[in-house]
């Protein structure tokens, strides 16, 4: 904030990544009071240490988080940190790569067309998004596809989710890797 502050010609961006997991008091500090918008009158003074005091956030400041939605794991994220920023999600979709690694496209397509037909809104959050797809070959795609995705999709059945999805994953996993979903 500092840096956005003495060079106001200057974007700065911070990212945060799976601001979930974060422990926003370490990461933001008391520059977290900051992002409330109703403190539009500059009435709070955050020292941010050295003696360097700041009652806003710069124009020129961006904050950009980014958070795992299937990480179930975690809490709901609390209204405190939900009011203070914009939310946009990003659905798992088609990439084009460069380089060695390859992009799955049938078998994301194959994933993506199982959730959107079958998921619930809640399970779409549980979508393993495009990193799940990107492999050097066809064998290192089918390991990835038996040794993360079926595991993945099993938890999830076990759990009571992706019920409705469940003979469609069955056909998915023996056509394309010849294994069970459930033995």
């Amino acid at each position: 904030m500092k840096k956005a502050k003495d060079n106001p010609e200057k974007n700065i961006v911070l990212i945060i990544d799976e601001i979930n997991r974060a422990n926003l008091s370490n990461v933001l500090g008391p520059i977290f009071y900051l992002f409330e918008y109703k403190l539009k009158d500059n009435s709070v003074d955050i020292d941010l240490g050295g003696g360097y005091w700041v009652n806003s956030i710069p124009p020129n400041y961006y904050v950009i988080c980014t958070m795992n939605t299937a990480d179930r794991s975690l809490a709901v994220v609390d209204f405190a940190l939900r009011r203070r920023f914009a939310w946009y999600t990003l659905k798992p979709h088609v990439i084009e790569l460069t380089g060695t690694n390859k992009f799955f496209k049938e078998d994301f397509l194959a994933f993506n067309k199982i959730f959107n037909w079958h998921a619930s809104t809640e399970e779409l959050s549980l979508q393993p998004g495009q990193a799940y797809f990107i492999a050097e070959n066809r064998d290192e795609m089918d390991l990835r596809i038996k040794y993360e995705l079926l595991p993945l999709i099993r938890e999830y059945l076990a759990e009571g989710l992706l019920t409705n999805a469940r003979e469609e994953f069955a056909k998915y996993f023996s056509d394309s890797i010849s294994e069970v979903l459930f033995e």
